[in-house]
């Protein structure tokens, strides 16, 4: 019995997929491709056809329908994509792209590029919503004694949205933002 749980414990330890998360709003860092073009019009692992008109992605650990925002670091473009595949099994790479995600981001040019990616919903329910204009969060104010800078919004906000069917996705401790308080 000691030897069976002293090497399921060395197994879990020598894991290479051991500290990657699968939560709401984790990233991860690292080289995506696409598919060939003998992998279109067949089945994925989750036997639906694979087209390359649509936005899906393989990845190895992430469950199946999970949506990751998938940004290429060189140019800074994004892309929302679902997972329904398994892959890349190329030594370095973490996510395999279809035509239409790979064109959006500018790999299909290239072929290969550097990517960070970001989980941010589950089961074709988008729980991170993008904020997508640049907005001022509160006026400048002018005094003898001091001056406040303007807060400034970045483009890619994101906010939790407020009816999330499975809240078992979030992380325990964190509860949703309320709305901002505006000071007048």
């Amino acid at each position: 019995m000691r030897i069976i749980l002293f090497i399921f414990l060395l197994i879990c330890a020598l894991s290479p997929f051991h500290g990657i998360s699968q939560e709401l709003g984790d990233e991860s860092y690292g080289i995506a491709s696409f598919y060939s073009n003998s992998f279109y019009n067949k089945r994925t692992a989750n036997q639906e056809l694979l087209r390359k008109t649509e936005y899906t992605a393989a990845h190895r650990l992430f469950p199946f329908n999970t949506l990751v925002e998938v940004t290429n670091i060189y140019n800074k473009k994004s892309v929302v994509v679902r997972i329904n595949d398994r892959g890349p099994y190329k030594r370095g790479r973490i996510i395999d792209l279809t035509e239409a995600a790979a064109k959006k981001i500018n790999v299909r040019k290239v072929g290969l590029a550097k990517v960070k990616i970001k989980i941010i919903g589950f089961e074709n329910e988008l729980m991170l919503i993008p904020y997508h204009q640049l907005e001022l969060e509160t006026t400048p104010k002018f005094s003898k004694k001091f001056y406040q800078k303007t807060r400034l919004k970045y483009k890619k906000k994101y906010r939790i949205k407020k009816t999330i069917k499975h809240k078992r996705y979030l992380k325990k401790g964190k509860k949703p933002r309320s709305k901002m308080k505006i000071q007048r």
